[in-house]
């Protein structure tokens, strides 16, 4: 029996066992999945256990392909509203975007949009990676975020396993060797692979070339180990051991940028952080179905925040109704916004007029009082100049809804292709519940 055949049978029985009464009920399967093939080791899988590719002509958040591309490569797709899962121990973020083309909501791993490809046939099944140069099968960087309860986030590797830095070594040279090498194997790639780093994280990934011929990866100079104690993902059993060996955790706090808001701030994984203006200082008024939408910035019990190059304001904690503790700035709770898919995104930017970017000099009281007035906008013109895209005038004209209703419209306006900013999305909403 081939290897080859042999990942398709243990795919097949661990999809078999997912569907057998008391396994688990069906909608609890991951999204996406560990699978593989002898040939290119382990990548991501759907639900189905088929193989998931990228398109190396897509940009993050944005899919390129569309028509006789898409009947080749179909999307990995979710119901709207619904969160894509990863499988534990996998590495890295999911999000959703919404195509243009039909509607349908598609998901991408570390905002790359994930394909299956017609011609694969059963788990295991690879054979669209490297086509025409320019589809591969969906991998974790080399180096992405991961993270426990007790230390919260920290480095791991495509094997969604701790890394770990020596602090015996020196910027680009490796004092490991001999013993040490057994229990602290380093974080290789092949000779002449650039390493990847999850995007969004702070820092640089580079090689150095070991005593063997082997190549090691760096983070900021610093080479990368494993430990042979730790069994699985999240263990870090290798903290703080002789005092010399130590996770490696990004800042919990830093400065971003997009081109339209300038610097704000934003978490570990390089996505945007807000404020909510119905907080009050040190206290978050967001819970239930606001938390699941605007998830908090968290942080383990008894740990301080740190904060990176550029974070000037006073960090802190506040601990939430559900005994969780969430990160401060200048006494403002932080959160992310649940419809940011790649680190620039601020699609949050005054949603509800209450939910803000955080700029490194904000403050609670000033925020609100700082915002510029946004200027008055004709709703009707909006409506007939952009809203036209997938509902006729004389459909939205005799349409009778609720502003719940009006709101859920217009966002699927905006997903079919209407050009609307927050301000104007606000405005066509309320001429259209004003009628």
């Amino acid at each position: 029996m081939s290897r080859k055949t042999l990942w398709a049978l243990v795919m097949v029985v661990a999809l078999a066992v997912l569907a057998l009464p008391g396994a688990g009920a069906q909608e609890m399967t991951p999204t996406v999945q560990w699978g593989g093939n002898d040939e290119l080791g382990s990548f991501l899988v759907g639900p189905n256990g088929m193989t998931l590719y990228i398109f190396a002509n897509d940009t993050p958040g944005v899919s390129n392909c569309s028509g006789d591309c898409l009947a080749n490569w179909p999307p990995l797709l979710v119901e709207e509203g619904q969160q894509p899962t990863l499988a534990a121990g996998i590495p890295g973020r999911l999000g959703v975007i919404q195509r243009p083309d039909d509607g349908t909501f598609q998901v991408v791993y570390n905002g790359m949009p994930l394909y299956y490809w017609v011609n694969d046939k059963q788990p295991g099944d690879a054979t669209g990676h490297n086509v025409r140069g320019v589809w591969f099968v969906a991998k974790p960087a080399d180096v992405s975020l991961g993270g426990n309860a007790e230390l919260g986030p920290f480095l791991v590797g495509p094997n969604g396993m701790t890394l770990y830095m020596f602090t015996k070594d020196a910027p680009g040279v490796s004092n490991c060797s001999g013993d040490c090498l057994a229990k602290w194997p380093p974080l290789l790639v092949s000779e002449g692979q650039q390493p990847t780093l999850q995007p969004g994280l702070p820092g640089t990934v580079s090689t150095i070339e070991r005593e063997d011929g082997t190549y090691q990866v760096t983070y900021n100079d610093m080479p990368l180990y494993y430990w042979v104690n730790d069994q699985q993902p999240g263990d870090a059993t290798g903290q703080g051991v002789n005092d010399v060996w130590f996770v490696i955790q990004p800042p919990t706090v830093r400065v971003g940028s997009n081109d339209e808001l300038g610097a704000f701030l934003v978490g570990p994984d390089g996505m945007t952080l807000y404020m909510f203006t119905k907080d009050a200082p040190g206290v978050s008024n967001c819970y239930d179905d606001c938390a699941v939408r605007w998830p908090p910035l968290l942080i383990p019990e008894g740990q301080q925040p740190t904060a990176g190059e550029g974070v000037t304001g006073k960090l802190g904690v506040t601990e939430r109704q559900d005994g969780t503790y969430q990160v401060t700035y200048n006494d403002m709770p932080l959160y992310y916004w649940i419809k940011d898919v790649v680190p620039g995104d601020a699609t949050g930017q005054n949603v509800g007029e209450v939910w803000f970017v955080v700029s490194p000099e904000e403050s609670m009281g000033a925020m609100g009082a700082e915002q510029p007035a946004a200027p008055a906008l004709d709703g009707a013109a909006l409506v007939a100049q952009r809203c036209t895209v997938c509902h006729s005038a004389e459909r939205i004209d005799n349409a009778r809804k609720d502003r719940a209703g009006w709101e859920a419209t217009v966002d699927r306006m905006i997903g079919y292709g209407a050009q609307l900013n927050a301000d104007e999305r606000q405005a066509v909403i309320d001429y259209l519940s004003s009628r």
